[in-house]
């Protein structure tokens, strides 16, 4: 998810926080320290619940963060490629850059979240009849129903949450078509996003009920939104069907030296053409990085006249290339996990580039061939 910021890496993971989550966290701590917690524990100072809350709703995102981990490390077993992990309002989202290949491998990482989030649930609720300690009784105790109540709400057989998806790899399985297995566990998520829309709606009426009416009603138009994208995006997906990456790159992108400078750069290519970005080669034709448009914006003005395309270039060891033979699909896949405009396309060592295909391009693709029916 856009918009982020980065906190950590775990196992090669990058770890990021959507802004919309500091709005959910002042909500669990409000709700726990204003009301949870002084009607379970009564007699404790006002400091003291609102250190247990906050504490409690660190934790409660840890867990979160644990469940997604549990997601990408599956993930990783089965050769899918994660690469970050972002928190946000309705809990947490790794990013995988394809789709499993394979049934099973799409349900065992579906369930790999919720069944940590059930593990850890019951780890909590052991410690709380073991410990007689009233704060950790509120924090441990409050985890364990929480992370109980998360794992088996992913199970609900609605795309795309977790038990959606393995709803869908049930489908695959059974049908040995992936395509007609997402458009059908999709349609069973739009179903349970409206009852939850319904459900908050009926709840958000009902005396002291606003609150968590608003809540659940938000969690069913979010997962009733995700499974019609995940409708659209699978138009997309048959749109490409066949489609190589050879087939829609440009074959010739504009190029500089290392030491042209930034002005010469934008004055010479980006000033007078579509172009927003430019790789950069070697004297030997090999790839050396890219300058796009946002690499250029990051750079003062007054400095472009000194500053070389090899100084602002996101180098060759962190681009994100793709081969000529790679589907289209997997390259707007890869596209969009990485959050960039434009992939080189290499083959042999990786530094010989044979053209770049960008978003744009397979967009335009995709328009062209929706129009024509094919």
């Amino acid at each position: 998810m856009a918009g982020g910021f980065r906190v950590a890496r775990i196992a090669g993971i990058q770890i990021a926080v959507h802004a919309s989550w500091l709005v959910i966290f002042f909500l669990v701590t409000y709700s726990l320290a204003a009301s949870q917690f002084p009607d379970q524990f009564p007699g404790w100072s006002r400091p003291l619940y609102w250190v247990v809350a906050g504490a409690t709703s660190l934790l409660f995102f840890a867990s979160v963060l644990a469940h997604e981990l549990s997601h990408a490390l599956v993930a990783r077993r089965f050769g899918v490629r994660v690469t970050s992990i972002t928190l946000f309002i309705f809990g947490g989202a790794a990013n995988l850059e394809e789709e499993p290949k394979r049934a099973r491998d799409e349900a065992l990482i579906a369930a790999a979240g919720p069944v940590a989030s059930l593990l850890i649930g019951g780890v909590m609720l052991a410690v709380d009849a073991l410990v007689a300690q009233p704060q950790l009784r509120a924090l441990v105790g409050w985890l364990g129903f929480i992370n109980i109540t998360l794992g088996l709400f992913n199970l609900l057989p609605g795309f795309p949450m977790d038990g959606g998806r393995i709803l869908r790899a049930v489908l695959w399985r059974v049908r040995g078509e992936r395509y007609a297995a997402t458009r059908n566990a999709a349609g069973v998520g739009r179903f349970f996003g409206y009852l939850l829309m319904a459900l908050g709606v009926f709840l958000a009426l009902q005396r002291g009920g606003l609150f968590a009416g608003i809540w659940i009603a938000l969690i069913g138009w979010f997962i009733s939104t995700a499974a019609e994208a995940a409708v659209a995006q699978l138009s997309v997906e048959r749109s490409l069907r066949g489609v190589k990456v050879r087939d829609v790159m440009e074959a010739d992108p504009p190029s500089v030296g290392p030491n042209e400078t930034v002005a010469e750069l934008v004055n010479e290519r980006m000033l007078r053409g579509e172009e927003r970005s430019v790789l950069v080669r070697h004297d030997d034709g090999g790839l050396a990085g890219i300058v796009t448009l946002s690499d250029v914006r990051r750079l003062p003005r007054e400095s472009w006249d000194g500053a070389r395309a090899v100084d602002i270039m996101t180098r060759h060891a962190d681009l994100a290339t793709v081969g000529p033979d790679a589907t289209a699909e997997d390259a707007m896949q890869l596209l969009g996990s990485r959050e960039v405009g434009q992939l080189p396309v290499v083959e042999g060592d990786g530094r010989t580039v044979l053209g770049l295909v960008t978003r744009a391009g397979i967009l335009r693709l995709i328009d062209t061939r929706t129009k024509l029916g094919i």
